[in-house]
């Protein structure tokens, strides 16, 4: 795999981390605990939202400097994934394999170049549409099942 590819990667699981909750530990071992509502790549800096420390004191926002950052830990399981997903309407609706494509660095599904599902649901009008987002709905409702135990 390319350099490219690892930062691209990196920087899509990130960014599929944007609104979920984190641990950051920094790297004398204190951490925060909040929402990441930001970053930038390369350097990492973060944005947390609602954070907590390692003492309990409660931050509205605190920017953490990436190299500072020794771990990013989610704190949050995603019920969202898109290369999941793909399989999943593949065999629910019956489409074949190429008319269902993922982009990996924006987490989204699309379907027939004209539909796009994420983890905020499905954007688009007309009959598939509506579909698609009945099958959305019955994938994240297993996904909660499978998460719960």
């Amino acid at each position: 795999m390319a350099l490219v590819d690892a930062s691209r990667r990196l920087a899509a699981e990130l960014a599929g981390l944007v609104d979920k909750k984190v641990k950051v530990i920094l790297a004398d071992g204190r951490y925060y605990e909040g929402t990441l509502i930001g970053f930038d790549h390369p350097s990492l800096n973060l944005l947390l939202e609602n954070a907590v420390d390692n003492n309990g004191t409660k931050y509205p926002k605190v920017i953490i400097k990436g190299d500072r950052v020794s771990e990013i830990l989610t704190t949050e399981i995603p019920l969202f994934d898109p290369d999941d997903f793909r399989e999943f309407i593949i065999k629910e609706m019956r489409l074949p394999d190429h008319l269902v494509k993922v982009i990996p660095e924006a987490r989204v599904v699309i379907v027939q170049g004209r539909y796009k599902v994420s983890e905020k649901g499905v954007e688009g009008t007309g009959p598939l549409a509506q579909t698609l987002y009945e099958f959305f709905q019955k994938y994240i409702e297993e996904r909660k099942k499978l998460f719960k135990g």
